[in-house]
């Protein structure tokens, strides 16, 4: 089992936290949670855990404040995952720097955040394993290039980190274009400037460490095949001056390509999503199960319905069951409390809410007009 601490200012989160997450069936053991940077400092003095996920926005301190103090001045190199909703410059120079390796985003996925942890065992582990030839004075040369000595997190420049971030940018968007050229081009250029520089290769470690983040949660908005998140090569830096990076890095572009060219046949995907709600809009259904049914992410489902259709699914289900409605009230003699049950509505005042916002008004005013 892998210790994890988790550290958000919001109530709800952390019960979310607490309840939602399977943290043993991933291979983990919650050892506590914290309020705020401070305490979560104090809880990792006592646990000395394996991750920590912190919020970013916390009082008393923050939770880059919270990794700052960690990497810089406790010298711990426990495995991070930021919850957030940051992608911006500025925040990419601050995760490269303190060597973040994952986040997520608000609001808490129990599916996203299960997947997320399971990827994270491959990397977990090796630490584990450095640590272990570390102490023992068994480590190969590569495992020592890989160990980031505290000294040079003092000393990484300003314009080293804007020209890693920069690198870092690029990368995922030639990555995100399918452009296999530029990928290609562009791997070669970074692996000729670090060779033989070892704050050069730290922070490339870094940087790989945030791209590896950022495509994460990009994978799941494709719905593509997360194993290449997977792979060894992600951590280990001496199979990236043989190529290995780069054979990654195209293989992942390729995904984003094969995407690309699969975009013109999403119609198809969103007209069997569509043929399943007219046939199910009379039961209780939610965009994952819908998503599991026709084998794709449920995030990028809900993305390619919402463009095609003009309206989120959940919107789309109520005018479904809104229409059928009208017909109940006109044709048949039922209970506007039976029509709203019949219709997956478990509460007649939701429903008369939702007819009127669709209708313009009350289901007993339109049953009165129409059969009148």
């Amino acid at each position: 089992m892998y210790k994890v601490i988790v550290a958000d200012d919001e109530p709800f989160m952390l019960e979310g936290w607490r309840t939602m997450i399977d943290w043993q069936g991933c291979g983990y053991e919650l050892c506590g949670t914290a309020t705020d940077g401070e305490e979560a400092l104090e809880l990792i003095g006592m646990v000395n855990p394996d991750l920590v996920v912190t919020d970013i926005q916390m009082p008393v301190l923050d939770g880059l404040g919270l990794i700052r103090t960690m990497r810089e001045e406790l010298r711990y190199d426990s495995q991070i995952v930021i919850v957030t909703g940051y992608s911006e410059f500025g925040y990419a120079q601050q995760a490269i720097r303190y060597r973040v390796n994952e986040y997520v985003l608000k609001p808490l996925v129990p599916e996203e955040i299960h997947e997320l942890l399971r990827s994270m065992i491959v990397p977990l582990e090796l630490q584990r394993q450095e640590t272990a030839q570390l102490f023992a004075s068994e480590q190969l040369e590569a495992a020592q290039l890989l160990d980031t000595p505290a000294e040079v997190n003092d000393t990484i420049g300003e314009n080293d980190l804007e020209n890693m971030t920069s690198h870092a940018k690029q990368l995922l968007t030639l990555m995100e274009a399918g452009d296999i050229k530029g990928i290609t081009t562009a791997v070669d250029q970074m692996m000729q400037e670090i060779q033989g520089s070892l704050l050069g290769l730290s922070l490339t470690q870094s940087m790989v460490l945030y791209i590896h983040g950022e495509l994460l949660r990009k994978y799941r908005v494709l719905g593509a095949d997360s194993m290449l998140l997977q792979d060894h090569t992600w951590h280990q830096t001496e199979r990236w001056i043989t190529g290995e990076l780069k054979r990654l890095f195209v293989r992942i572009t390729e995904t984003f390509a094969a995407a690309t060219q699969s975009d013109a046949g999403t119609g198809g995907l969103v007209t069997e999503a569509v043929q399943y709600l007219k046939q199910h809009y009379r039961s209780k259904i939610k965009l994952q199960q819908l998503a599991n049914h026709i084998h794709v992410n449920a995030a990028y489902l809900g993305q390619q319905f919402k463009r095609e259709m003009g309206v989120s699914f959940s919107e789309y289900v109520h005018r479904l069951r809104i229409e059928e409605a009208r017909r109940l009230l006109r044709r048949t003699n039922m209970k506007i409390s039976d029509i709203a049950f019949e219709l997956g509505y478990h509460d007649a005042e939701y429903f008369t809410e939702k007819f009127k916002a669709l209708t313009g008004e009350l289901p007993s005013l339109y049953k009165n007009n129409s059969q009148g």
